[in-house]
C-alpha cells in the first residue's frame, strides 16, 4: 500500500508485436518467432524435395517452398508464441468481447446453412445424372461455409 491507502498495480509494458514469457524471465515474440519460422520452413522445404517438388530442379523447388513457407509459418510461430497480456490494444478477455459474440452466431448460422446445401445438393445429385469428384464438392463446401461466415458477420457487425 501507498500513503494514500490504494495498492499499486505493475503493469508488464505492452508492446505492439509482444513478449513471449518463460516463468519469470520474458523476451520479445518476434525474436523467437522468426528462428522458429525459419527451422520450419527449411523442415517444409526438405519435405518438398522429398516429395519430389520439383523433378527438373529439387534444390530450386525446395528454395522456392521455403521461401513461399517462412512468412506465413513465422506468423504462427509468433501466434502461438506470443503472450496476449502483452501486446498493445489486446482485449483483456478476448471470449467475452462483442465480435466473438458476431463469429459465434455466424459460425452457428453457417453450420446450419452448410447443412441445408449439402443435403439440397445430396438430393440433387442423386436424382440426377450429374457426378461430382469428392475433392471438387469438398472445395465447393469450403468455400459455401467460408462465405456464410463472411456474410453473416458483416450483417451481425453492421446490425451492431
Amino acid at each position: 500500500m501507498n500513503g494514500n491507502g490504494s495498492k499499486t498495480a505493475t503493469k508488464t509494458a505492452r508492446s505492439t508485436w509482444g513478449r513471449t514469457r518463460f516463468g519469470s524471465r520474458s523476451v520479445p515474440a518476434l525474436a523467437l518467432a522468426i528462428p522458429v519460422g525459419v527451422i520450419l520452413a527449411v523442415l517444409a522445404s526438405g519435405a518438398a524435395l522429398l516429395a519430389g517438388f520439383s523433378q527438373q530442379q529439387p534444390l530450386l523447388g525446395a528454395a522456392v517452398a521455403a521461401g513461399a513457407t517462412v512468412a506465413p509459418l513465422t506468423g504462427l510461430a509468433w501466434a502461438v508464441l506470443v503472450d496476449r497480456n502483452t501486446l498493445r490494444g489486446a482485449a483483456a478477455r478476448p471470449e467475452e468481447s462483442v465480435e466473438s459474440r458476431w463469429y459465434g452466431a455466424s459460425a452457428a448460422g453457417a453450420f446450419h446453412d452448410l447443412l441445408i446445401v449439402v443435403g439440397l445438393a445430396t438430393a440433387v445429385l442423386f436424382l440426377t445424372p450429374l457426378e461430382m469428384d469428392g475433392s471438387t464438392a469438398l472445395v465447393c463446401m469450403l468455400i459455401a461455409g467460408a462465405l456464410s461466415v463472411g456474410v453473416r458477420y458483416a450483417v451481425n457487425k453492421r446490425r451492431g
